[in-house]
């Protein structure tokens, strides 16, 4: 085989390998979710990233292949972060409905991938007085302290949109229209300052 044919094959061989390398270890820092054209636009997750902010947030942001800015009550975008319990923050689909964030929690599930159907009001003063969320254009952006993370413990994130009701300090979660992590998207879970480390690294790297 002639030198320059080898060189070509060399190259096409490293790049395979490459492309072998992203799909094994994805960016931990992207979820991105399959269209889904089953559901609503405004129910459908296309993306979320997550990154941190000069004031030392993580600010995670969802998404959506569309909006509605009025629409069903029961409708909500969520952020579901598995951190030794399940948290959930979430926002009403419709624009409408202002920007009031509710947090929640409740146990770990068998499989750590699933949300939890029934949880409660969250009680931990740092997450309730120190996290925000708010619409944006075609999704919503959810922010938490990051003084609030446990850098002893894995840490890992997913979006949904679902129909839920809330009775008293009880959420129920009820349909399930979309969630982030399907398909080929499946749960990697960090340790927290593995994670961190990484979102703090710069894109290009």
């Amino acid at each position: 085989m002639k030198r320059a044919q080898l060189l070509v094959l060399l190259f096409s061989m490293m790049g395979s390998l490459s492309v072998s390398a992203m799909q094994v270890d994805p960016d931990p820092r992207t979820i991105i979710s399959p269209m889904d054209r089953s559901v609503s636009p405004e129910l459908d997750i296309l993306r979320v990233t997550a990154d941190v902010s000069p004031d030392k947030r993580l600010v995670v942001q969802v998404k959506t292949r569309g909006e509605q800015i009025d629409g069903d009550d029961d409708d909500y975008l969520l952020l579901q972060i598995l951190h030794e319990k399940a948290y959930v923050l979430f926002i009403p689909v419709s624009k409408e409905k202002g920007d009031r964030l509710l947090i929640y929690e409740g146990s770990l599930q068998a499989e750590r991938h699933t949300l939890p159907k029934v949880l409660i009001a969250s009680t931990e003063p740092s997450l309730k007085a120190e996290s925000d969320v708010r619409h944006i254009f075609r999704g919503a952006e959810f922010t938490v302290p990051v003084d609030w993370i446990d850098f002893g413990g894995d840490f890992s994130f997913d979006a949904y949109t679902v129909k839920a009701s809330i009775q008293g300090d009880t959420l129920i979660v009820g349909n399930v229209y979309d969630q982030a992590r399907k398909g080929g998207a499946g749960e990697r879970r960090f340790s927290a300052i593995t994670l961190l480390n990484k979102i703090c690294t710069p894109r290009g790297l």
